[in-house]
């Protein structure tokens, strides 16, 4: 203990994050949003790096600046602007326009995470690293990467998605990085109150609502945000029936030469939800549609009784918290530093299939299952050093240190006993996972020309598992790892506001380490996942009125860990592992808008993203020794796209339709063909969706909107995990938006 308070220790007194770079006034003349100012020394240097930087600012809840022409990498913002004329329903949907994205949400309301980028497999995002406010929400990084959380995008100001080259974040870093950013306590002043009421075709539930509420308010050097966010809705089966409650604060205080943020929130997520799904032929699952009692009843799912499923749960209780503290010596030297932690309590329960004779006879079971994360983060930059030959350049470092702390457990209930999360069973099984971690990077940004820049960097990751099996202490074991994670990336203004950007870096995604434990022949230590990532890209704001970015990528990743579609005896999903892989992809957006050409009130805008991953098994072998070297990676998307076509008003009308085609993949290294005998096998077909979202100003403070998915009411094959499960019916939401100083 003493040793682990002395590193925190170590970690605050030493840390310092950098938000400094050339200003100018390049941002103005490119139209960038300015922050807001800061009235203390050293803090509107670091702003206008945060503005306009080439390299990513250092700040605790900032990823990337704001103007990214410059930027060394491939990288893109949802302003909030973007997610005021979209309208999302869930986080996922604010994805849709970021080239290289795509999500799949088995829930209907996106709460259980399915993200995606650059052909990674979607379900629970386990290889993307996930963050909220530059902290990860994904369970555990180093023990299990799944998350069934996402902020409410009621209470985010923005989402940062950073595809590389990167050294500043990591693990989970082969494919890319998102960062959820809540509202800054150092925002405008602002009181908003919204709800909505609609409805999801299929469901039990006749309608939904959404409700919203917060308030920003500051004064001379303090500022406060409080949040409320709810919602209960239907889901992609009848049974489903989705809820959650999600309060947040945040408290800000500007002093001379420093700012604090205290922040925290509680998700209290309550759904009636499970993991069965749909076995029979196309046919009888075309039949029943999102009818799951009917077809349980007739003999389509796990359990032969359709009323029970309406027992079936998820619930999670999600607390966390942060602490940042920045201190500007100068204009040219920041220090950050600051202490989080999370506390998740999730729990799974449903009938067993092996019940007698439901729903008179039966006996349910339980995935229960608590995380607990706590870290210190400490980083620094020095902006504009001089440098041989007249040269500057700008210095990052950081050190991170984490500990994880995973308690994995089975439950199950007496005969006719309901469990739920109050009454979670007895024990049946139970695993305790730990991990600490310590990581530290590097990155110089050589400004070689005034237009061309130069980023080598190094990130060192240090991680140690440790595995106890409470019920047989002979998987016992423990595990060591170390990586060194090299990085060189390059961004060359070569025409006016035209940008060339490119680079490599090295990745590394920790293994999922339950099932992987779970062997006759004891702890055998999972292994690394480890990629090398290659991309260039081009991004130009050259023509007025267009916008566009291409860029091409290649990877590399060997030790490649998928989930398998089934679930292990003990209740887990069962994952395998590839010995190499290839991904080779571009990705293509551009956007058009009519009043950079006319003087007129109206603007008529398209948007169009399109992604293509070309993913390879190099080498690797199924159960019995099959070859499957040559077929396509699971669950990895050969084609995603996003066409949007809109129209605005500048008395405050705006409307869009989208059309969002989810490309098909295939859910096993074997590549087996859909089956029409048996659904639940094979690959998933692509599908097209059509989504639209109006909104008019009704008065300055009051705007009403509506936004649908799925306005075809197309039924299709979302998913195939323990079973076939359709896509979310068509869901239209309504509702009103007051929003006052």
């Amino acid at each position: 203990m003493k040793k682990r308070q002395e590193l925190v220790a170590l970690l605050a007194a030493t840390s310092v994050a950098a938000l400094l770079a050339p200003a100018g006034l390049r941002a103005q003349e490119r139209g960038a949003t300015q922050l807001e100012p800061i009235d203390v020394r050293g803090a509107r240097a670091a702003g206008a790096s945060a503005e306009i930087g080439t390299v990513s600012p250092i700040d605790p809840r900032q990823m990337l600046p704001a103007d990214l022409q410059d930027f060394p990498g491939s990288a893109e913002r949802v302003t909030s602007q973007d997610l005021a004329d979209q309208r999302p329903l869930t986080t996922q949907d604010a994805l849709r326009n970021v080239p290289g994205a795509a999500s799949v949400s088995d829930d209907g309301f996106g709460r259980h995470s399915g993200i995606s980028l650059r052909g990674s497999p979607f379900r629970r995002s386990r290889k993307v690293l996930v963050m909220e406010d530059g902290v990860p929400i994904n369970f555990s990084p180093y023990l299990d990467a799944g998350t069934h959380y996402t902020p409410p995008v009621e209470r985010i100001e923005g989402i940062e998605v950073f595809k590389g080259p990167l050294v500043n974040y990591g693990p989970l870093n082969n494919h890319g990085v998102i960062n959820f950013r809540n509202l800054s306590p150092f925002g405008p002043k602002e009181t908003v109150f919204s709800g909505a009421l609609g409805n999801t075709k299929g469901a039990d539930r006749s309608v939904n609502n959404m409700r919203h509420v917060h308030t920003r308010q500051s004064g001379e050097n303090v500022g406060v945000v409080l949040s409320y966010s709810g919602l209960n809705a239907g889901g992609s089966w009848d049974t489903e029936k989705l809820g959650y409650n999600d309060f947040y604060g945040a408290l800000g205080i500007r002093g001379e030469n420093q700012d604090l943020t205290v922040s925290g929130g509680f998700f209290r997520q309550r759904d009636h939800y499970d993991e069965d799904n749909f076995s029979g032929t196309l046919a009888d699952f075309k039949k029943y549609k999102h009818n799951k009692k009917a077809a349980a009843d007739a003999g389509h799912f796990p359990v032969s009784c359709g009323g029970c499923y309406d027992w079936n749960t998820y619930n999670a209780d999600f607390y966390r918290g942060q602490i940042s503290h920045n201190f500007y010596f100068d204009n040219k030297t920041t220090l950050s530093t600051r202490v989080y932690g999370n506390y998740h309590d999730r729990a799974r329960f449903y009938v067993s299939d092996e019940s007698n004779n439901p729903p008179s006879d039966f006996v349910m079971e339980g995935r229960d299952r608590l995380y607990r994360n706590y870290g210190a983060d400490s980083r620094i930059e020095f902006a504009d050093l001089p440098l041989f030959g007249g040269l500057t350049h700008t210095v990052q470092a950081g050190a991170r240190y984490e500990e994880h702390f995973f308690d994995n457990q089975n439950r199950i209930g007496l005969t006719n006993e309901r469990l739920d999360f109050d009454d979670r069973g007895s024990r049946d099984g139970r695993q305790k996972l730990t991990a600490n971690s310590f990581a530290a990077f590097a990155q110089s940004a050589v400004q070689v020309t005034p237009t061309f820049t130069v980023v080598p960097g190094v990130r060192l990751e240090r991680y140690k598992i440790g595995f106890r099996d409470l019920d047989d202490s002979a998987n016992n074991g423990n595990s060591t790892y170390f990586q060194a994670l090299p990085m060189l990336s390059f961004s060359w203004e070569f025409a006016p506001v035209t940008t060339l950007y490119g680079g490599y870096h090295r990745g590394l995604s920790p293994h999922i380490v339950r099932d992987v434990l779970e062997t006759e022949t004891g702890y055998i230590a999972p292994k690394k996942e480890v990629g090398d990532n290659f991309q260039i890209g081009v991004r130009s704001k050259a023509v007025r009125g267009f916008t566009f970015d291409a860029a091409y990528f290649h990877s590399d990743i060997r030790n490649y860990q998928f989930g398998e579609a089934f679930q292990s005896d003990f209740g887990d999903r069962v994952f395998s592992s590839l010995d190499k892989v290839r991904f080779d992809g571009f990705e293509l957006s551009a956007r058009v808008d009519s009043n950079a050409f006319t003087d007129s009130a109206w603007n008529v805008y398209g948007e169009g993203v399109y992604t293509f991953v070309h993913s390879k098994i190099v080498k690797g072998t199924e159960e019995g020794g099959v070859n499957v070297a040559g077929n396509r990676v699971p669950e990895s998307m050969r084609h995603t796209a996003n066409l949007t076509l809109g129209v605005q008003h500048d008395s405050g009308f705006d409307a869009s339709l989208s059309w969002t085609y989810r490309g098909a993949y295939y859910t096993d290294a074997l590549n087996l063909p859909m089956n029409p005998l048996d659904v639940e096998e094979g690959k998933v077909d692509g599908v097209w969706l059509l989504s639209a979202r109006a909104s008019y100003k009704v008065t300055k403070e009051l705007t009403a909107w509506v936004s649908g998915q799925n306005l075809t009411d197309k039924f299709y094959v979302s998913d195939r995990s323990d079973g076939a499960k359709p896509g979310i019916g068509r869901t239209v939401m309504a509702g009103m938006t007051l929003k006052f100083n």
